[in-house]
């Protein structure tokens, strides 16, 4: 009987020394992924524990971007997405718009106009400090 109270002592010791010695905060596992600009000479981020987000939320992105977004005055049919790539800058602001896969030269332009009209966005954030951080936008054009 006590050789089975020592065993299960044991077995809990074990247990919580295995949690003490390789558990980790939830926080400390969270690393933020950076590169650095040479055109701007600065590190963006990529990855941050929170990402930026347009005011409202994604559903409010595509909102945005339906009721917003101009398809180009000319004679050729065309559907597809345009991928912007932009920085979301500490203050909310975008900078850095450009397209990063086109579709079409007057659809390109339409997407980065679209882009000029955004609010600021909710900034990124990296260990509770806001970083700029490198995001992605597909601008569908789609023929309903």
């Amino acid at each position: 009987m006590l050789m089975k109270i020592l065993r299960h002592i044991l077995t809990i010791v074990l247990f919580l020394w295995t949690i003490l010695l390789f558990g980790q905060p939830i926080d400390s596992k969270k690393n933020c992924t950076s590169t650095f600009d040479s055109i701007s000479k600065r590190t963006i981020y990529i990855v941050v524990d929170t990402m930026p987000e347009f005011p409202g939320g994604n559903d409010s992105l595509k909102k945005f971007i339906k009721n917003n977004l101009v398809w180009p005055k000319t004679e050729a049919d065309f559907q597809g997405t345009v991928y912007i790539s932009l920085i979301v800058e500490p203050d909310g602001s975008l900078t850095n718009k450009s397209v990063l896969r086109g579709l079409y030269e007057p659809a390109n332009k339409e997407a980065l106009i679209l882009i000029d009209k955004m609010p600021k966005w909710k900034a990124g954030k990296c260990k509770g400090r806001t970083v700029p951080v490198r995001y992605y936008i597909p601008v569908n054009f789609i023929l309903y």
